[in-house]
Parts: structure tokens; C-alpha cells; sequence
């Protein structure tokens, strides 16, 4: 009579069952990942609401509503170390944006008081629309608690193209300004790289 080698088979059952559980492990942090990317990072056609806010100026701002082009919104804070070395390159951006000829509006948003934004604004030559923003919620919406982020809105209130962290290349400012030309998805900032479940 033939032995049934129980053991073993029970050994390849129990490496069989680590396996999946570990590929499933592996696909379930897979998806918090990009998940929790998803809901902090805004992304290649993700809808922006339409939220008006005061410039330093007095003028009202509708962001997510640009008028007849594009918008480029920019989120900085007074004391973070990154917007401050981005702010020669939003400067170059705010320039050749405005050489576009009225399809593009640049807006910045300072996460701070007014008088702290309007002072850096001056200080670093921000010739565009400025706006200080407290609400935590406006912020939420367009997922610009992570600073400094550049967002092109596209005419239909959608986000064209985005990049998160500093602007410190002028290949950064022309991705920005290419995703208008296009309606391709871009190639995105490894941080900011959307990947499906």
C-alpha cells in the first residue's frame, strides 16, 4: 500500500497560501498608495470647483473658471524654503504665460494673511493676481495644502496639468505651458504619477 505524503502537501498548501496572501498584501498597499495619492495630490483631469476669492487688490477671482483659456493657479506659503527658491521660475512663468495673448491667467494663492502675502508678493514680483487664502476647505478642493504646486485649469474646469513641489527647471515651466497644446495626459512628476488600482 502506497503512503500518502500528507506532510508535504500540506507544506506546498501552506507556501501556496503565503504566497497569495502576500501578493494580495502587496496589491492592497498598491491601492492605499494610490488611493491616498488621489485624495492629497490633484491629478491629470481631476474637476475643480468654481471658488471665488478676493485678490490682495480688491479683485474677485474665479478659480476654476477660466474665461475663454486657461488658468495657471499657484499655491505658496510666505515661509516655506521651496516656493521661495521657486520664485524666480513662477516669475519666468507668469511672463511667458502672459505673452500668450489672454489665454492664460496666472493666480497665486498664498496660504496666510494678507499683509504677509502682499509682502511677499512685492518682494518677490509677482506681477499677477495674488489672493490669501485661510480656508482649509479651498484648499482641500484643489489639493494645495502641499506647497509650492503649480495647476493648469483648462477651459473646461478641469486640471490639464500639474506639479507639485518646486519649480527649479525651465523644462518645469515649459511642461506647464505645453499641456495647453495638448490633450494627452503629460508626463508627470514621479510624486505626482497617477497609476490605476
Amino acid at each position: 500500500m502506497r503512503r500518502i505524503p500528507y506532510l508535504q502537501i500540506a507544506l506546498g498548501l501552506a507556501l501556496a497560501l503565503v504566497a497569495v496572501l502576500g501578493w494580495q498584501n502587496h496589491r492592497l498597499r498598491a491601492d492605499n498608495d494610490w488611493l491616498l495619492q488621489r485624495a492629497t495630490a490633484p491629478y491629470y483631469g481631476m474637476y475643480v470647483p468654481v471658488v471665488e476669492v478676493a485678490a490682495l487688490d480688491g479683485e474677485r477671482l474665479r478659480l476654476g473658471a477660466p474665461e475663454g483659456g486657461f488658468q495657471i493657479l499657484y499655491f505658496f506659503d510666505a515661509h516655506c524654503p521651496y516656493c521661495l527658491e521657486s520664485a524666480p521660475r513662477v516669475r519666468e512663468l507668469a511672463r511667458r504665460a502672459a505673452g500668450l495673448g489672454g489665454t492664460v491667467r496666472m493666480i497665486g494663492l498664498g496660504k496666510g494673511e494678507d499683509a504677509e502675502i502682499a509682502a511677499y508678493a512685492r518682494e518677490h514680483g509677482f506681477d499677477f493676481p495674488v489672493a490669501a487664502v485661510r480656508d482649509r476647505r479651498l484648499l482641500a478642493l484643489y489639493r494645495g495644502d502641499s506647497v509650492p504646486l503649480a495647476m493648469l485649469i483648462g477651459p473646461d474646469g478641469r486640471v490639464q496639468h500639474a506639479h507639485p513641489g518646486p519649480l527649479d527647471t525651465m523644462d518645469q515651466v515649459g511642461s506647464l505651458l505645453a499641456a495647453m497644446r495638448t490633450d494627452a495626459p503629460p508626463a508627470a512628476a514621479p510624486q505626482a504619477q497617477e497609476s490605476s488600482p
